[in-house]
C-alpha cells in the first residue's frame, strides 16, 4: 500500500456504540422489525425510482423485486454511526483506517475461518470496478476470460468492456442445483488467462462445497489461469450452509484474487465500498501499479464509517435479517409450488436472498416480461444472466417485507391462473365437436 494510504490507528468514536437490540444479542431484529415498510420512492433508489425509465412508463406502479438490494430497514448501528459522522462539519479527503481493516480481519476469521493479514487488503468502490481493474492489471487486450453462466450480467459486460474475449462455460443442472463438470470445465479453461468465479453463485444460489472449490482451483492451476473470485454474497449463506473462501481451498502456487464487500451483507450498495484480498505481494504490487494513478483504491468518508460500523457491530442485525429472509424464501417456494407448478418451479437457494424461477412450463419467450405485463411485478430477466440458455428463467428478490411479498405472490399466482385459463380455452376451441362427428 502506498505511503499516501498507510493505515493510521484511530480510536473508535462513540458513534458506533451498540444499540439495545445489539446488546441483547439481536433479539430486537425479528419479524416485527423487518416487516416494517420502508418508503424508498423519494431517496433516488434505482430499484424504485427508475422503474419507469428501465421497464417503461407502465411499470411505475409495479412491485419491484428485481435488482439485488433489500427493501428492509438498515441496521440501526450503521445508521447511527453515519448520523454521528454527519454532525462533524467537514467532509474532506478520507482514508481507510487500520481500525476498519482490523474489524474486517476479525469478521473474516470469526465468520469464515480465514486469517488475512492487513497488508493483503486493497479498497475499491465496487466489486464490478474491482473485476475491471483486475483485468487491466493481469491481462492484455484480446486475452480470453472465462465466466460460468448463468452469471450476474455486469461481470460479463466488464470483460467485454475491458476489451477481453468473453468465453462462457454453461453450468450443468442436476436435481434443481447447478453443478460443475470437471472435464468440460477443464476444456473450457484451456487458453484462458482468468476465470471469474462467483462464490456463492448468483443467480443460482449455490453454496459451493469444499471438493468443488478444490477442483476448480486445481484445474486453474494446471492451466495457469488466475482466479478472480467474486465473494460479495459470502455472508448470505442460508439454511445451515457455510461460506468457504476458494482461497482457503487452493493449493500453494495458485494465484487467487478474492473480492468481498459489506454492501450485500448489510444493504449498503449506495455507499460504494468493497475490497480485494490479494495474498501474493508481487501480484498486489502489480495491481496497485495499474490503478493507483486513478485513485481507485481510495474510499469516501461514509465508506470508512460504514465499513467500520458494519463489521464491528453488524452481526446481530445480519443474524436477524437472515432468519427473516430464510422464512421469506421458504414462504415463496411453498406458495409457488402449490399454486404455480409446474409452469413456475422455484429453486430454493443455499445462499443469497434471490429465488431463481424455472418458468419453462409457461412457454413464453421472456417470463420476466410476462409477469411485468400480467402481474405488475418486476423481476430480473433470465436472459440477462446467460442469453438464450437461461431465457426461460426469472430472478425474484425475496428481501422485502412480508406484506409486499404476499401482494407480489398473489399477483403472480393470479397471472399463472389466467394463463392456464386462456390455454384451456384455446385447447377447448381446437377440440373437434363430438356432436358433429
Amino acid at each position: 500500500r502506498p505511503a499516501a494510504v498507510a493505515p493510521v490507528p484511530r480510536k473508535r468514536p462513540a458513534a458506533v456504540a451498540a444499540t439495545p437490540a445489539a446488546a441483547a444479542g439481536g433479539a430486537g431484529y425479528g419479524t416485527e422489525f423487518f416487516d416494517r415498510p420502508v418508503d424508498r420512492d423519494a431517496v433516488f433508489s434505482v430499484k424504485h425510482g427508475l422503474r419507469a425509465v428501465i421497464f417503461g412508463p407502465e411499470a411505475a406502479a409495479s412491485i419491484p423485486l428485481w435488482v439485488a438490494d433489500m427493501d428492509l430497514p438498515c441496521a440501526p448501528e450503521i445508521s447511527q454511526a453515519l448520523k454521528r459522522r454527519i454532525e462533524h462539519s467537514t467532509f474532506g479527503y478520507t482514508f481507510q483506517p487500520s481500525e476498519m481493516w482490523a474489524a474486517v480481519q476479525t469478521w473474516l476469521l470469526e465468520e469464515h475461518g480465514w486469517q488475512v493479514n492487513e497488508e493483503m487488503f486493497v479498497f475499491c468502490a465496487s466489486v464490478v470496478t474491482a473485476v475491471a481493474a483486475c483485468l487491466w492489471a493481469f491481462t492484455s487486450p484480446d486475452d480470453a476470460v472465462l465466466v460460468m453462466t448463468p452469471l450476474y450480467e455486469p461481470l460479463q459486460k466488464a470483460v467485454e468492456g475491458a476489451g477481453r474475449k468473453l468465453k462462457k462455460h454453461e453450468l450443468a443442472m442436476s436435481d434443481g442445483r447447478y453443478c460443475l463438470e470437471r472435464e468440460r470445465l477443464r476444456r473450457d479453461l484451456q487458453g484462458c488467462k482468468v476465470l471469474i468465479f462467483c462464490n456463492p453463485h448468483n443467480p443460482g444460489g449455490r453454496s459451493w462445497a469444499a471438493d468443488e472449490l478444490r477442483m476448480v482451483a486445481e484445474l486453474c492451476k494446471q492451466e495457469s489461469v488466475l482466479i478472480v473470485s467474486d465473494e460479495i454474497w459470502s455472508d448470505w449463506h442460508l439454511f445451515g450452509n457455510r461460506h468457504l473462501p476458494i482461497a482457503r481451498h487452493a493449493s500453494e502456487g495458485q494465484h487467487i484474487v478474492t473480492l468481498m464487500a459489506p454492501t450485500k451483507t448489510w444493504n449498503l450498495a449506495g455507499l460504494h465500498m468493497s475490497y480485494l484480498i490479494i495474498e501474493d505481494a508481487a501480484m498486489r504490487a502489480r495491481y496497485l501499479s495499474a490503478i493507483d494513478y486513478a485513485f481507485l483504491h481510495y474510499g469516501g468518508t461514509f465508506a470508512s464509517e460504514g465499513m467500520l460500523a458494519a463489521y464491528s457491530l453488524g452481526r446481530p442485525w445480519l443474524h436477524g435479517a437472515k432468519r427473516y429472509v430464510e422464512d421469506q424464501l421458504s414462504h415463496c417456494v411453498a406458495v409457488l409450488r402449490e399454486h404455480c407448478s409446474p409452469e413456475v418451479v422455484p429453486l430454493l437457494p443455499e445462499a443469497t436472498y434471490l429465488l431463481w424461477l424455472d418458468c419453462t412450463g409457461l412457454r413464453v419467450p421472456n417470463p420476466a416480461r410476462f409477469f411485468q405485463e400480467e402481474a405488475s411485478v418486476l423481476l430480473s430477466a433470465g436472459s440477462d444472466f446467460g442469453g438464450s440458455t437461461t431465457a426461460h428463467f426469472a430472478r425474484l428478490n425475496a428481501a422485502a417485507p412480508r406484506a409486499t411479498l404476499d401482494e407480489a405472490l398473489a399477483r403472480i399466482v393470479a397471472a399463472v391462473k389466467r394463463w392456464r385459463d386462456r390455454r384451456a380455452d384455446v385447447q377447448k376451441a381446437l377440440e373437434p365437436d363430438v356432436a358433429e362427428t
